[in-house]
């Protein structure tokens, strides 16, 4: 007899990615969003942006994919409702110290373990925001599991990106830094990240930062194509870095709507905390390009510059579909 998983009804039907490649923002507006109306303090994400290229893979079922992630987000929720495993560091953005209300998990420690959690929790629907890397990428994996959940995709400009991946040497760690939690693949007995599923042929003979370049490229690529795909324009919304912090509150109210929520009394203290709204340095972004191509090839110089330019037409011709 062939047995298939079974995916247990989850306790909430509001659940939020905030979703992008590494170093687009995304723990800055996860935490924005933290401090919006009916709005649980961030989470890390990491199940699900481990399983599903598991699946692109073939590595695991799509019943074990669902039902295991059912299981987790109701165990994730009802933790929280009683403060069970919340993090309490002050100096984690995931610390419910940096939430918009932290006497509610202190006041949660005291409460009585039992189906009135489950009652409270479906009761008042909250929204769980995870913080997630590279769902956009497999997008179309990510389907299949037929979560009811809305994503908030976040770009970046690319030379922000390859400067920031190159200062913390990303691309080299992987395999080799214990403290990089990202799956990784074998291929002719070296390790790579799980999305570099197909390696350009000649990656070996590129240097750090034009493999940065490379990396940047086809995890956004891959986003791109998948999001264009995408026939339900109701639950991805679409922004960029630059977009967060110069036009802070107009951009958080979109997504107050986008979610069905509202600004809180909170969410004005929350964007002067991050310094926002403010100004892009355009001079500085001048010097990080100008960095850039004196380390690579002039192939690598051009192919950033066109990403650049690819970007800067409304993310990637992305945002234009966006009215809200």
């Amino acid at each position: 007899m062939k047995y298939k998983y079974f995916a247990i009804k989850l306790v909430t039907k509001n659940l939020v990615f905030i979703d992008g490649i590494n170093r687009t923002g995304k723990l800055l507006t996860g935490s924005l969003i933290s401090s919006l109306n009916n709005v649980e303090h961030l989470e890390f994400g990491e199940i699900f942006q481990h399983l599903v290229p598991a699946i692109k893979l073939k590595k695991i079922s799509i019943d074990f994919a669902k039902a295991f992630l059912h299981n987790y987000i109701n165990q994730v929720l009802y933790n929280k409702f009683i403060s069970r495993n919340v993090n309490f560091r002050k100096n984690d953005r995931t610390g419910v110290p940096n939430s918009k209300n932290p006497a509610i998990y202190k006041k949660r420690l005291s409460e009585p373990d039992g189906d009135n959690i489950i009652k409270k929790i479906e009761l008042g629907n909250p929204i769980l925001p995870f913080v997630t890397h590279d769902i956009a990428c497999n997008f179309d994996q990510f389907k299949k599991l037929k979560l009811n959940i809305k994503i908030i995709e976040i770009f970046r400009n690319p030379i922000d990106l390859v400067y920031s991946w190159h200062k913390k040497k990303l691309s080299l760690r992987y395999g080799k830094d214990k403290r990089i939690f990202t799956l990784l693949i074998e291929k002719n007995k070296r390790p790579y990240s799980q999305h570099l599923f197909n390696l350009p042929k000649n990656w070996d003979s590129f240097n750090e930062i034009e493999k940065t370049i490379m990396y940047v490229k086809l995890l956004t690529d891959r986003s791109i194509i998948q999001l264009k795909k995408n026939d339900n324009k109701n639950f991805v919304y679409i922004t960029n870095y630059e977009t967060i912090v110069e036009d802070t509150s107009k951009e958080m109210k979109k997504i107050s709507k986008f979610l069905g929520t509202t600004t809180s009394k909170y969410t004005k203290k929350f964007i002067k905390k991050d310094n926002c709204p403010k100004v892009i340095d355009v001079d500085l972004k001048i010097k990080k390009k100008n960095y850039l191509d004196k380390r690579v090839s002039k192939k690598f110089s051009k192919l950033l510059e066109n990403m650049e330019k690819n970007y800067l037409k409304d993310t990637y011709g992305l945002k234009k579909n966006i009215i809200l």
